[in-house]
């Protein structure tokens, strides 16, 4: 019998297995993700993240990511799943240090370990789309990529918000077609003095989901767009965990972000899955 080894991890309470792939490439079917996802017939996860260093010059220090949502469908970028990725691989010496490169289907993004719990992230900062608003239904909401696709919406609370319905209707809004947006909800009234909440509705898993890091990019984003001298934005994700989101500068563009926050084990273990074929 053959055993798949694994780690169940969580950035923020968005929870992911973590499985090394450099040695033992296996086939992961649609069907066998949204399987090992299951929270009730297997380990249970938002995502799948695959991690290689197979092929890879050593010095480089590059480690390949690849994501899967809960529903089999592939991602090109997961922030908070990044930042698990680093603490993986800097534990488990996949990375040569606490700077360790991924490559992602965004491009190859830098990270860096800064404690036993903590990971700082770089992200794509492209403005591009999220400066102007778009009508889905009553919603105007400002779209664009942070690796993957954002739509992010103003309210007037997001607590009493219903994150579920406005949410899979912007995701699927014709406005968006044929891929559809992640949908962030932030609060109309901005006070720069406390961490902002955001609640986000998550494509793949198709529900919200307690955090999630490239929505909290993609916020950040917006609100950098509207109040330009914002260097670092806070945002409380549904968990009560903080993320923070920085701007640095140069030559006067916008061109990359980072993302700092949470990544923890919560258990490692084996599974025979793959044998019952």
């Amino acid at each position: 019998m053959s055993y798949m080894r694994f780690a169940k991890m969580h950035g923020a309470g968005n929870d992911f297995i973590v499985i090394d792939q450099t040695s033992s490439m296996r086939k992961f079917t649609p069907e066998r993700i949204r399987l090992l996802c299951d929270r009730r017939r297997g380990i249970g996860a938002d995502g799948i993240i695959l991690l290689s260093r197979g092929g890879m010059p050593a010095d480089d220090n590059l480690v390949r990511m690849d994501f899967f949502n809960c529903d089999g469908s592939r991602a090109s970028l997961c922030g908070n799943g990044l930042r698990c990725a680093a603490a993986f691989a800097y534990k488990r010496d996949l990375s040569n240090g606490p700077d360790v490169n991924f490559l992602t289907g965004s491009g190859v993004l830098r990270t860096k370990v800064l404690s036993a719990d903590r990971v700082r992230i770089e992200l794509p900062a492209d403005p591009a789309g999220f400066g102007e608003g778009r009508k889905a239904g009553e919603y105007t909401v400002y779209a664009g990529k942070v690796g993957v696709p954002h739509g992010v919406v103003f309210v007037e609370d997001p607590d009493r918000t219903d994150v579920e319905k406005i949410g899979r209707m912007i995701r699927y809004h014709e406005a968006f077609a044929p891929d559809g947006v992640n949908v962030d909800f932030l609060p109309a009234a901005y006070d720069s003095a406390k961490p902002v909440k955001i609640r986000t509705y998550e494509r793949g898993v198709e529900a919200e989901t307690l955090a999630c890091g490239t929505g909290a990019g993609a916020a950040a984003l917006v609100l950098r767009l509207k109040h330009p001298e914002l260097k670092k934005v806070s945002l409380l994700s549904r968990s009560g965990d903080v993320l923070e989101v920085e701007f640095p500068e140069e030559w006067n563009i916008l061109n990359k972000m980072y993302l700092t926050g949470p990544a923890e084990e919560s258990f490692h273990g084996a599974t025979d899955a793959f044998d019952l074929e």
